[in-house]
């Protein structure tokens, strides 16, 4: 019946073109499950997204009235932006994804895609395909993005071990398995993404190299030679300590789910360990993600 059904909030809002990847941004902070950009007028776009109906949106769209007040310090014309709000049935919302998430080509090896869209690949591409989760976008955010680039460069060699923390859709899972390597771990401790990732894993035939677990870190028994974390900032910050403690020496960790803002934060936050040795950082947008290395024992 209607009223036990899975309802979606859909936020809309004109904003200053100049402004929309910021607004963009902060909605993905938030929880939105991905951007829609609408074409308004000459200087205003407009931004629709959608946020699972589950006690939260009052807190939502207060976070969002607050930081568009902030962005009025920088341009006073902001004032006034309009904010709708509609309410939407979980069957709808499927068919708006379906027509909001088109194939993105995420690096020259892989384009990501929902199952339903038909494309032509290039030769030596390789096609991911998606289902959109219920809370959590398609698998083609900046940070998403950064991390793939960060796992082609880690995993040239054959034979390695990875551990996805925060796995979501399974997206950074199913690449390292199509990356050749032998063993896959994804964990996260939301029940509603796993199940979704094991949907996805299964699309994309990487059942025999990934495994999926409910849970934290910490019930994980065993170390790997690279570890990645597309999560948030304060999270990074909590786990630092289960993170080295999985990762093999000479092993890499990728780090992303970071807003340029906070980078210099994290960085010192992981190099005080001198555990770790600092690779690099990619930057897409105001997002980056970090690369390190486990250094030898003393």
């Amino acid at each position: 019946m209607e009223e036990f059904m899975k309802r979606w909030m859909v936020v809309e809002l004109f904003i200053l073109k100049e402004f929309g990847e910021a607004v963009s941004n902060f909605l993905i902070e938030q929880g939105a499950t991905g951007i829609e950009e609408i074409d308004g007028d000459l200087d205003r776009g407009r931004l629709r997204t959608y946020f699972p109906q589950d006690g939260k949106e009052r807190k939502i769209l207060y976070a969002l009235r607050r930081y568009l007040k902030s962005l009025e310090e920088i341009a006073p014309e902001i004032a006034g932006t309009q904010i709708k709000t509609t309410s939407l049935p979980e069957q709808d919302w499927g068919e708006n994804w379906k027509r909001l998430f088109k194939p993105v080509q995420v690096t020259p090896r892989f384009v990501v895609k929902p199952p339903w869209s038909k494309i032509r690949l290039k030769r030596g591409q390789v096609p991911i395909d998606i289902t959109p989760g219920m809370a959590f976008g398609t698998g083609t955010h900046p940070t998403t993005i950064l991390c793939i680039q960060a796992l082609e460069e880690r995993l040239k060699k054959k034979g390695l071990s990875v551990l996805d923390v925060g796995t979501g859709s399974g997206i950074l899972s199913i690449i390292a398995a199509k990356l050749g390597a032998q063993e896959v771990w994804g964990i996260d401790i939301d029940g509603v993404a796993l199940e979704n990732a094991g949907e996805n894993v299964e699309k994309n035939h990487a059942s025999g190299i990934v495994k999926l677990r409910k849970g934290s870190i910490g019930s994980v028994q065993k170390k790997f030679d690279i570890i990645i974390a597309n999560i948030d900032l304060k999270s990074l910050r909590r786990i630092r300590k289960p993170l080295l403690n999985h990762l093999k020496i000479r092993g890499f960790l990728i780090l992303s789910g970071i807003l340029e803002k906070e980078k210099e934060r994290l960085r010192e936050c992981y190099l005080k360990t001198e555990l770790l040795r600092w690779i690099n950082v990619a930057q897409e947008g105001e997002w980056v993600c970090f690369t390190f290395k486990r250094k030898k024992e003393s």
